[in-house]
């Protein structure tokens, strides 16, 4: 075998990787769930979660706030490329608004939160 051959191997199966993987994601469906079920167990997982806003405060660059339903609450963090990538406008998150949140769920100092990935208000 000589190394041309060797390189079109290896970037033929790259790219057939790359294009199963992107394949792959289109099928990943969040699991539908309410917001007192979302334990440790779940970080690192898509999960789709409905809710009332219950605070928000938006600092200029990003937003944060709580979603609370009848079973609990979560902090929600959207950063601000995902608040230009949703089109979301800050100033509708305010108090009592219903929203489903479809999002990944993260730990961070010690509590769970979810980075949305889509809002539906």
């Amino acid at each position: 075998m000589n190394d041309k051959y060797l390189l079109r191997l290896c970037l033929f199966c790259s790219i057939l990787g790359l294009v199963i993987l992107f394949i792959g994601v289109q099928y990943v469906e969040a699991k539908v769930i309410s917001i007192g079920e979302i334990s440790e167990d779940e970080i690192g997982a898509l999960v789709s979660v409905e809710g009332r806003v219950y605070s928000s405060y938006y600092n200029g660059e990003h937003l944060f706030f709580t979603l609370k339903d009848d079973t609990g609450k979560i902090k929600i963090v959207i950063f601000e490329n995902s608040i230009k990538r949703l089109k979301i406008n800050p100033g509708e998150i305010r108090n009592g608004v219903e929203m489903g949140i479809e999002g990944e769920v993260k730990k961070y100092k010690g509590e769970l939160e979810i980075l949305p990935e889509r809002i539906q208000m």
